[in-house]
Order: structure tokens, then sequence, then C-alpha cells
């Protein structure tokens, strides 16, 4: 019983076990119970959402915190089952995290590599009771920080499976994996000022790495890796930016097998790594790198090209194979021991073609490149050789044969030749490098032509130079030996050759140098003991070759002699035939002292006879100085159009960074104008407090005095001048025009400041006296304006201009006041106002010769403000009491009242004006925001306007116009009430000019006839019936309307006609009746069509005869008729005579001959009376006893003829068109008819 009892209770036991395990592990609160406990019993924090630990279990949140990490996850699902139990393996279908969050507070104790190795060793025992297989895991986005690293990624997902195999070994295999983005932040280490502790070469002693788990990535992509360098400010640095990053890699033991590692910059290059590594020391490496570059902007010769790069063998003996295919064609093979802390290493390099970077590439063009080299990190052997074309050098062989060892570079040889040119140099020697720069270097050449670096330059040289010497700190010395260069420089013989041995202790073995480069010459020689012995020459016969805006001849000496630690320096030379921009000078001597040791004592002096500075002319100039670097005195004095005499005595005291300057005073000619100092002047300089001291004094002349009334101690750095100024305006004649003149003086103060980094500033207070402003036009001398007083002020400083000018008359009136102000920013503004009270215009007459009179009042109130470059402008002018008369003209302008308002940038105009008693408005307004424009209207009534001794005319004007900045457009009406016109002889104009006329001024250069604006009419004219015409024959009434337009660049246009209701026409010696008179436009003012008619009444016998003329006006058609109808010569005999053929004579041929006779004797002014007729010219009568006769021009090269019979009834008409002043066509129409073609010429 007991037995039973006991194995009943265990098995209640067990299964309630068994059931509470079920429970916990298939139920909901089962898993909420189960995380409650973990909770209690670890540092984990979950919070639960939904599902079982075996059904679908979902977490809001996961927390696990310790010391050293902080762990933070989200949205945690998990799904996995049992079923796979049996096959010894843990099935997970899906582990999902929407958030992750890894934080390493502090970072760990580094741990060394042989304690890691050792680890990892240890590790092999390492194993698990079961399989895991992992279906899905995703990750939404993790981040993981630590000190001085943040790593971002997004969107993770991966396939993971832990196997265990036969002999107990795991494997991982990591499959489908895919990342969008890692983004990865460094932090900037601090450089620190601790040098790093020396430790050996981590490659010297290698470990034996070994993975007891077999790790294979089968497929990890990651579409987007980003690593940026973070700086103290917060920028970011981009170090890593790829795309496409893909790894398949495999780990087990001490292999490590790479199947691909690739990525993928954009736009940039791509790059794959294939191989194989074994980490049995000493290592042994196969890999291979392939790339493929499009873009590279740091080394562009690499852009769209391919590399190859092959590391074999062990890190003892590292053979690395590089292959460029590209611009860059490139192969060369390294071996280097990276196991040595020396990397010793053997190199060869073979560049069958490369491009330099574009700069150089310009001017230099290589064509192949072999390097051959060995050594370590302290010594290195070269033998490089190299063609290369550029300079003017076409596939010159360069070699060089060098080694370099504890910083001194050795030359075997440097070698450089062309064939071309036949040049060759050749370099030897030493260079150490260091604290104690050190060289010993021997050029040679046998020939070679300079490099086309500077066009300026060009020539051949040749020759050998050997130097040797060494620099540290303040120790030197410099030997040239038996050195020679000889050639030619710019067509021009170059010869120089010397030997030079001098040291900084003053040692200086005999030595000389001598120059010649065309006619420049120097020679200096010499060598010293206890003392100097160097002398030499200078000469220079044109500067012109060297310094080229400066031309010359130059002549000099130079010596330097005396004790060795006292040399003295002196130089004697001429400057002959100076010429520099507008100075010219025949000759400027020089002569110089200086002995640099003994505290810079010196004695200088310039003279010259003459030097002229363009119309300027400065005789016997003397500039001297003498003293040393505490003290001097200073000389200066010339005569001429100006003149000076000055004596400084400065002294300098080194203690106290003091520089004292005295003179006598001083006196300053410039022309008629003379200035010269009241007291002597004292100025003291303080270069450690960085003051200025001057003592009060003043600068008089002839109507000018500028004054420092009190001694003034000024901070270079910030602080204010204030000098009193008295001008008399005659000072500013040069700066006025001639024929203006300004009488009156300004007194006052004028504070001049500065700051340090800033413009200075300039603050006036001036008072003007009483005074005018004349002009003097033709001898008369006219004043413009006459003010009893007034002031100006100016203040200006870095960021504005202010100004105030105010005039005011005798009873203290203001006559002008300006102000204005003007701001430097961004935008320049200004704001500025005037005001002009009362201004009387009379005086401006003077400028304006057309006018014989003016006179009005004009008043101004107008504000500027806004924008310098489109200013605000508000305000009114007024002109009132207006009067004007034009010169030769009767009409009078009187009242005449104009107001022009500003608002903003527009303004509007209105007013009026009597014209002889008739009044006339003028309104509109002009806009100028965009571009100029403006609108007028012109209206007057019944203006009565005289043009003696021709015209007198009532005119209703109604006028419209409209201007832009090229565009000006005319409309309205113009109402002829009545007048009346003279015409005695044709106007000036009636005759145009020829074509072939060309206007020149008085220069002989041609005018150009240019418009100011593009012109458009559209006028109507009403001419009423009571205008009146007289003259050239004709008395009668005008009226009718015409339409006058033109558009831009076309000719003038008349539209509509003119009708003479009433006139008598004075013809043939005799009164004709107009009883016809139309004149029509259709388009040109020129060729209107005419239909007039004027008769004759002869009452007696009841007859009507007259004149037709029809047709356009270059094509006339004229005809005589008669009621009743007869011949046309008995109608030219009642025209005439006012009678028949047969009145008083039976030959009636002969009558009518006799008839024309007597009216030319009668009428001796018919000729130039038919000549007033319109579009007819130079009439002729002619008859005979045959025929008579009339004849006249219709314009320029229409001449006809009508002939009469007279012994027989034959009509003739003949027409003459003349081409050219000698050539013309004729055709005759009478009994016969006839065309010919004349030419004209004489005979001498």
């Amino acid at each position: 019983m007991t037995y039973k009892r006991a194995s009943f209770t265990l098995m209640g036991v067990l299964t309630g076990l068994l059931c509470c395990f079920a429970i916990l592990l298939s139920t909901p609160w089962g898993a909420q119970l189960s995380l409650y406990f973990v909770g209690k019993v670890s540092s984990l924090q979950v919070e639960y959402k939904s599902g079982a630990l075996l059904d679908d279990l979902a977490l809001r949140k996961l927390k696990i915190e310790n010391d050293n990490t902080l762990i933070n996850a989200s949205n945690i699902r998990l799904r996995l089952h049992l079923r796979c139990l049996w096959k010894n393996q843990l099935c997970i279908d899906e582990l999902s995290l929407g958030a992750l969050q890894v934080k390493i507070k502090e970072a760990q104790p580094v741990i060394s590599s042989d304690k890691l190795v050792e680890s990892a060793i240890n590790s092999t025992s390492f194993t698990l009771p079961f399989s895991v297989k992992l279906k899905k895991f995703s990750l939404a986005r993790a981040q993981i920080t630590t000190q001085g690293l943040t790593v971002n990624l997004t969107e993770f997902t991966s396939a993971l499976s832990v196997n265990k195999n036969v002999v107990s070994n795991i494997a991982i295999n990591i499959e489908n994996a895919r990342l969008l983005k890692a983004h990865i932040n460094l932090s900037a280490t601090k450089t620190s000022s601790t040098p790093p502790p020396v430790t050996p070469w981590p490659l010297a002693t290698l470990p034996k790495l070994y993975s007891p788990v077999k790790l294979a990535i089968k497929s990890l992509v990651v579409k987007t890796l980003i690593v940026n360098e973070l700086d103290p400010t917060g920028s970011e640095k981009t170090l890593i930016n790829t795309t496409n990053n893909v790894a398949r890699l495999s780990w087990f033991k001490t292999q490590l097998s790479i199947e691909e590692l690739s990525a993928k910059v954009a736009e940039v290059a791509a790059f794959s790594l294939k191989g194989k590594v074994d980490f049995v020391p000493p290592y042994l490496v196969d890999v291979a790198l392939n790339s493929s570059i499009d873009n590279f902007e740091l080394l562009p010769q690499l852009s769209h090209s391919e590399q190859n790069i092959a590391l074999k063998g062990d890190l003892a003996n590292l053979v690395t194979t590089i292959r460029n295919v590209g611009e860059l064609s490139l192969s060369a093979k390294m071996s280097v021991d990276v196991t040595d802390a020396n990397l010793p290493y053997k190199l060869r390099a073979d560049v069958s073609q490369f491009i330099l970077p574009d700069d150089i590439a310009k001017v230099v063009t290589p064509s192949s490149l072999l390097l051959n080299s060995e050594g370590d990190l302290n010594r290195h052997v070269i033998d490089l050789k190299s063609n290369i074309s550029g300079f003017g050098y076409q596939d010159a062989a360069l070699e060089l044969n060098a080694t370099y060892s504890e910083q001194t570079v050795k030359i075997k040889t440097l070698y450089f030749e062309e064939f071309k040119e036949n040049s060759r140099l050749d370099i030897t020697g030493e260079l150490q490098l260091g604290n104690r720069l050190l060289w010993d270097v021997k050029v040679n050449s046998l020939g070679i032509s300079l490099p086309n670096i500077d066009k300026r330059l060009s020539g051949r040289l040749q020759g050998n130079i050997y130097s040797k010497g060494f620099w540290q700190d303040n120790e030197w010395a410099f030997t040239l030996t038996d050195s020679m260069v000889k050639g030619e420089v710019n067509n021009i013989a170059f010869n120089v050759d010397g030997n030079v041995d001098i040291n900084h202790k003053g040692q200086l073995a005999p030595s000389k140098v001598n120059l010649n480069y065309g006619d420049i010459a120097l020679n200096i020689k010499g060598h010293s003991d206890a003392n100097w012995h160097i002398d030499g020459t200078v000469n220079i016969g044109d500067s012109s070759l060297w310094l080229k805006d400066i031309e010359s001849v130059i002549a000099a000496k130079i010596s330097i002699s005396g004790p060795i630690e006292q040399p003295e320096l002196n130089l004697q030379g001429e400057v002959q035939k100076l010429l520099v921009a507008n100075l010219a000078s025949e000759a400027i001597n020089v002569e110089v002292k200086y002995r640099p040791l003994d505290n810079h004592q010196h004695q200088v002096a310039f003279s010259s006879a003459r030097i002229h500075w363009n119309d300027h002319t400065i005789n016997g100039i003397n500039l001297s100085s003498s003293g040393d670097l505490n003290q001097q005195e200073i000389k200066l004095a010339w005569l001429g159009d100006s003149a000076i005499d000055l004596s400084i005595n400065s002294h300098y005291s080194l203690v106290g960074a003091e520089w004292r300057v005295a003179t006598e005073p001083v006196k300053i000619s410039l022309g008629d104008d003379v200035f010269k100092s009241s007291e002597p002047l004292n100025i003291l300089y303080n270069n450690r407090l960085k003051t200025l001291a001057v003592n009060k004094h003043c600068w008089l002349g002839i109507g000018a005095q500028l004054c420092l009334k009190e001694d003034a101690s000024l901070k270079l750095v910030q602080d204010t001048l204030t000098l009193g100024i008295l001008l008399d305006t005659d000072l500013l004649t040069p700066f006025i025009p001639k024929d203006i003149t300004v009488q009156s003086t300004l007194a006052g103060s004028v504070a001049v400041g500065w700051q340090q980094d800033k413009p200075p500033t300039v603050n006036a207070k001036l008072i003007i006296s009483d005074g005018n402003i004349k002009t003097d036009k033709e001898g008369d001398v006219h004043k413009l304006l006459e003010w009893q007083k007034g002031e100006l002020m100016l203040n200006v400083d870095h960021s504005r201009v202010a100004g105030k000018l105010a005039l005011f008359a005798q009873d203290s009136a203001e006559l002008v006041n300006l102000s204005s102000t003007i701001i430097f920013a961004a935008k320049r503004t200004i704001n500025s106002q005037l005001n002009i009270n009362t201004f009387n215009l009379s005086p401006l007459q003077v400028f304006l010769p057309e006018l014989t009179s003016l006179e009005g009042i004009l008043d101004s109130q107008l504000t500027v403000i806004g924008d310098l470059d489109q200013p605000i402008i508000t305000g009114d002018i007024s002109l009132t009491k207006g009067n004007a008369k034009i010169l030769g003209n009767i009409n009078t302008l009187t009242d005449i009242n104009m107001a022009l308002k500003f608002k903003g940038q527009q303004a509007v105009i209105s007013g009026g004006v009597n014209i002889n008693n008739a009044l006339a408005n003028l309104k509109g307004d002009v806009d100028w925001q965009d571009e100029l424009k403006g609108n007028f209207d012109f209206d007057g009534e019944s203006l009565k306007l005289s043009v003696p001794p021709d015209l007198s005319i009532t005119v209703s004007p109604h006028l419209n116009a409209q201007i832009k900045a090229s565009e000006l457009k005319i409309s309205g009406r113009i109402e002829v009430l009545e007048g009346k016109l003279l015409v005695n002889k044709l106007p000036q104009g009636s005759v145009s000019l020829s074509k072939d006329v060309i206007m020149v001024n008085d220069e002989g250069e041609q005018v150009a006839n240019e418009k100011p604006f593009e012109l458009f009419t559209n006028v109507r004219v009403v001419i009423a019936d009571a205008f009146k015409v007289e003259g050239q024959g004709f008395i009668g009434r005008l009226g009718g309307e015409l339409q006058v337009s033109q558009q831009a660049n076309q000719p003038l246009q008349l539209f509509g006609s003119l009708k003479i209701p009433e006139g008598r026409y004075r013809a043939y010696g005799q009164d004709l009746s107009l009883t016809k008179g139309i004149i029509s436009f259709n388009g040109t003012a020129n060729n209107p069509y005419v239909a007039m008619q004027a008769t004759r009444s002869i009452e007696k016998e009841n007859i009507i005869v007259g004149i037709d003329a029809t047709g356009l006006a270059n094509s006339l058609n004229i005809k005589l008729f008669s009621k009743p109808t007869m011949q046309q010569s008995e109608t030219l005999s009642y025209l005439v005579r006012g009678r028949g053929l047969d009145a008083e004579t039976s030959d009636s041929n002969t009558a009518i001959g006799v008839a024309l006779g007597s009216a030319l004797t009668n009428f001796s002014g018919v000729l130039t009376q038919i000549e007033k007729l319109p579009l007819i010219n130079r009439i002729e009568i002619d008859g005979d006893d045959e025929q008579a006769s009339i004849a006249g021009y219709l314009g320029e090269q229409v001449y006809i003829k009508y002939g009469v019979g007279i012994m027989e009834p034959i009509n003739e008409l003949t027409v003459r068109f003349y081409l050219l002043s000698r050539l013309w066509v004729e055709t005759v129409s009478g009994l016969e008819n006839s065309a010919d073609i004349y030419y004209s010429f004489d005979i001498k």
C-alpha cells in the first residue's frame, strides 16, 4: 500500500507539473505569469501585449539593463513551436522587433590579443543540446550607441540556422540577409599633445586565429551604408557612402574564404574583393581586388579606368601586383615584408601612359615612366627614367639615380636631354635636410633652350655652375666656384661668370661677378681681410628692357670699404633721360653712404636740374637725408611752377619707441597761391602707445586758412581731429565753369575722425557769408543768385553721408534749403528735402537766347526718400506770375501758372497760360516706376496767333500727347476758326534738298539725323470757310477737313479734302473766277488729286472761256474750254485778249501773235503771277508769226509745252521727261507724232 500510495502521489505531482508547465506555455495568462516571475528574479523588464509563449507571443516593450549596457526593444513578436523537438531541433517561424536600442554606457577594458586567441581556442569545447532554425528575423530599426560611435540600422531581415554535426562542431549559417540602410556616425577624436607610447610593431608576432564555430554568411545585402565623422561643432563629414553592398564569406578554424565582398559608390566607382586567408602565422594571403572608377574628382586621371590588384604570399614576403587600364596605363609589382617594422620593399613600376593634373597637363605631356626602387622606411634607392614633352621640349629624356638616407639626398645622376633642340642638362650633388641645410651641387650644360614658361622670355644658354654651402640659424656660408653661363636671352647676348666665397663672419675670399646683358653691365670684385675691399660698376643703357614702364640710362659706381665689423657702402650714380608715365627728367644724381652695422648711419642725396610732370615744371630739386637710426636730418627744396623749402630734424628713441619730428616754418607755393605755416611744426609719434602729438599751428594762404587751434595728442587706433577753416570761393575757380563766378566766404570747423578697420568720418559746420553767383555772357555780367548769409553742414561716416545747405536773403527769408542723407547698406537709400522760396526766373534768361524776356516766381517743396535707384518723390513745384516772349515772335505768353505735384514715382502737372490774351490749359501726368511715360492734354479756345508778315490765324486746339521712353503719340483735333495767309513768295523749305545732299558739322563729320522719339500722329484739322488766302495771283477762301496720320519711321499721311468756295485767279494777264476748286488727299501729302476750274466771261458776246485742271499733282491734265464751243486758238484769244481772232485784223494767225506780244508788253508781271499757281513753276509764254505757245514744269522732271498755230490751225503738244540733267525723252503730238531721246553736251 505504501508503495502504491507513493507511486500515485509521484504520478500526481508529475501530472500536476506537466499540466502547470503546459498551462504556462500555451495560455496567455500563463505567459503573463511566467514573464512576471522572470522579471522578479532578473533585471529583465517585460510589458506583455498578447499571445502565449508557444502561440504568437507579442510584447510591447522589453528592457534589459546592467552596469554596462542598456537594451530597449519594442513591438516584439515571437512565433515558435515544439514540433521539431523530436528531431532535436528548435524551430522559430518568426522573430520580429519594431525598434531596438542598445547603449553601452562605458568602454570595456581592452583584452589583449593573446587572451582573445586563448579564449577562442578554449571555446572549442562549447556545444549546444539542440539545433536552432529561425525562418525569419526582422528588425524595423535599431540604434547602437557607444563612446564615439553611433550605428543606425533600418529594415534588417534574415534567416538563421545553428546546426550541431556529428563531431559536435557548431555551424552558423546566415541566409538571405538584407539591410536597407546602415548609418554610422563617428566622433572625431581629440588630438593629444602627449606623444603616443612606443609599442612594438604589432605585426612582428602574429597569433594564430582560430574559429571553433563554422560561420557562413551565404548572402548579406546592405542597400546603403553611410559612415560620417562628427566634429565638436556638430558638423558632419561623410567618410563612406556606398550602395548595393554584398557579402558572401565563410570562416572555419583558420580558413577565411571570401566568395564576394563588393560595394558601389554612386557615380564614382564599384569595388569587388574575393580570395582566401589562412590565419596560421605568417598568414598566407591570396586576395584579388577589382575596381571600376567612373568619376574621381580628387584625381580625375583615374576616371573611366579599371584596376586589378592581387596580393599573394605570406606577410613576410607579400607580393602585390597592380594593373590600371585607362588614361593612366600602369603596371607595378612590389614585394614587402610587413612583419618588419622598417617595411623593407622592392618596387618596379612601368607607366606607359598617364595624364598629369589639368593645370600641369596644359604645359607638360609625359609619355612614359619607369621606376625601380628598393629600401625601407629609412633608406631609399631610386632609379627613374621618363620621357616628357612640354615647355617647348619634344620627347625629352629624363633620368634620375639617387639615394636617400638619414635626411641626405645624394644625386648620382639627374640627366635631361632633348634631341630636337639639342638641349642637355646634367646635375649631380648632395643635399642634406633638417635643422642644418647643406648643399654641394654641380650643374653642367653644353646647351639648353630656355623653357616656354613665359612668352616674354626665350633664348638658349650653356655653361656650368658649382656651388656649395650651408644655412643653420644665423650661420651660413656660400661658395660659387669657376661658374659661367653664356648664351642669348630674347635675342640679346647674355654672359655671366663669377667666383664667390663668403660666410656670415664677413670673410670674403678674392671674388668677382661679371654680368653683361645687351647694354646692361654689372662688374663687382673684391675681397676682405681686416677691411672690406670691394669695387663695382653698374651701367644700364635702357632700363625699359627690365622695367617695362620706365625709360632711363643708369650709370653707377659701387664700393664697400671700412673695417670688416663696420662695412660702409658707397654709391655714386646718375639717372639720365628718365621718363616714367608723365614724369620726365634729363638727369638725376644720386649719392649714398650707408653703414648698416653702425646704427644704420647714412648720408643720402638726390638732385636734379629740372623735372617735368605733365605741364608742371620743377627746377633745381634737392633732397637729402643724413643721420642714423636714432636721429635724422632731412632737407627738401625746389623752385619752379611750385616751390618748397623744407627742413626736418627727427629723432628716434628705441627705448621709448618714439619718433620726434621738428621743422622750421614751412612755405609752399603752388602757382600764384602761397601757403605757409604760422608756427614751426613739432610732431611726436609713440610706436608703443600708437599716439601722434602735433602742436597748434595754421596753414595760411591768400583767401584760405586751415588751423589746428590747440595742441593735439591723437590715438592712431581711434580719435578725432578738429580743424578751423576759412575759405574764399575764389580758390574754387578751377573747379567751376569759366563763365560762372561765385563770390563768398566759408568759415567754420571740420572734424575728421578715424577708427581701426573702419573708414574715416568727417563732420563739417561752415558759415557762408553774403555772396552771389554771376555769369558772363558775351561780355555782359548777369547776376543769377544773391544771398545775405548761409550755412553748410556735412557728415560722413562708414554707413552714410548727410549734408545740408541753406541760403537766406537780406530779410532773413529762406531762399534755398537742401538737406540730404544717403545710407550705404545692402540697398542704398536716400532721404532728401529741397525747399526753394520765391526764386525769380529772370536771371535765367541769359541761358535761353531764344527768349527776349522771361519772368516768373518758382517755389518748391520736395522730399526724396527710399531706394537710391528708384526713389520716392513727394512734394510740389509751382511757377506763378510767369511771362515769356520768344525772339522774333509777336505772340506773347502771359500769366503762366504751372503746378507740378509729385506722388511717389508719379507726377501730375496742371496749369494755364494766356496766349495773346486767350487762355490755354495744360494738364497731364508722368510715371517713371518701370519706364518713363506721360500723358498730356493741351486745350484752348479761339487762340489768336500771328506769324508776321504772312499769317494770322485763330485756332482752338484740343490735343493729347502720350510719351514713352522712345515713343511720342500726338492725337486730337485742331479747329481753324478764321485767318489769313499771304503768300508773297515761296516759304523756306518749299523746295526740298536733293537726296544726295550730305549735312556735315564744322569738323566735316556727317551729322547723324537722330530722332529723339518714334513719332505717331493722329490729328484731325478742321478749317472753316472763313480762312482767307491771298498771293501768287489768287484771292479767295479755303476750307475743309484733313486727317493727319503718321506711324513710326513712316512718311506723313493726309486724308481728306480742301475746298475753295470762293476765289479769283489772275492768269494770262486776266482775272479769272474760280468756279470749282478741290484738293483731295488720300495718302502722301506731295501728290494730291486736283480738280480746279477758272473762267472768264465775255458779257458783250455772251461767251465764257476758261482753264480746267484735273488729275494727280504729278500728272495734271490741263485744257481750255469755252461756251459756246470754238477752236482752241479762238478760246485762247478770248482768254488772253477778251475778243476773238478776227476782231482787229483779217490775218487771224498774225493777230494772235500780236495779242500775245501785247499781253507780254502790257502785263510784264504775268510770268511771275502764273508761277504762283500751285504745282506749276517756270511758266514761259512765247509766240511768233506762225505759232503762240505756253510752257512750264510740273514738278522737277516733267516739261510741258502747248503750241497753237497762227497761220494754220495746227495744235502741237510737247512733253519732255528728264532722266538726267542732260538726258531726256521727248514726245510731240500734232500734225505728226514723234518720240525722241536727246543728250546735251558742250563742245569746247
